[in-house]
């Protein structure tokens, strides 16, 4: 009996490993991340088990891969909203509302948090991705978020380490808010950005804006 081809989710697929995540981002959208094995994974792709291990390792592994994979997607948006502005915290908040929009309506994100904030049958692996293991993710997102920002608004009240660490903050708040969601993206965006404005008072108050 033939395994159905997963569908592709960045176009022609051209690497093997895009085919195993493609799969396994195919498994997790349609039966829970908890259910998705990396036999599974080798039996949608069409290669042996092997091959997964060879080009993914772990199980976890395999998690953090799909995370930021999706992770890349989500920039890609946060990047262009972020462009659109004309000063640096309408900049923040739209940002933020990008990235806590896509994750209300990611698949991917679904299988591991449901709307009220709380797992829904995911196991330890993708869960831990986004929360207690989360140093690339925050660190990737992080260069990004602080980059744009010197990148469009320069020059800033802050130094570069200090806007990479504001950029951190703003990084792990919107993290926070995609993995115990309470509200909607747009307050939760626009009170992330009432946080950033506040710091950016208090350098006017120093007489540094």
């Amino acid at each position: 009996m033939s395994v159905a081809a997963a569908p592709t989710y960045r176009g022609a697929v051209t690497t093997t490993r895009e085919r195993l995540l493609d799969a396994a981002h195919h498994l997790a959208e349609t039966q829970g991340w908890a259910s998705v094995t990396m036999a599974k994974v080798a039996g949608l792709a069409g290669v042996s088990r092997q091959t997964v291990h060879n080009e993914l390792g772990t199980r976890p592994a395999l998690a953090q891969a799909l995370a930021l994979r999706e992770l890349e997607r989500f920039l890609e948006e946060v990047r262009a909203r972020m462009a659109e502005q004309s000063d640096v915290g309408s900049a923040v908040r739209a940002g933020c509302e990008a990235a806590l929009e896509m994750a209300e309506a990611s698949s991917l994100v679904r299988t591991v948090v449901a709307p009220d904030g709380r797992d829904h049958g995911a196991d330890s692996d993708l869960l831990a991705t986004l929360t207690t293991e989360s140093g690339l993710i925050v660190e990737t997102a992080t260069a990004v978020v602080s980059g744009e920002l010197l990148r469009l608004f320069a020059p800033l009240p802050f130094d570069e380490r200090e806007v990479q660490v504001a950029g951190e903050v703003v990084v792990r708040l919107v993290l926070s808010c995609v993995t115990r969601p309470s509200k909607p993206p747009a307050e939760a965006a626009a009170e992330i950005g009432w946080v950033f404005d506040l710091v950016l008072r208090g350098r006017a108050a120093e007489g540094r804006v």
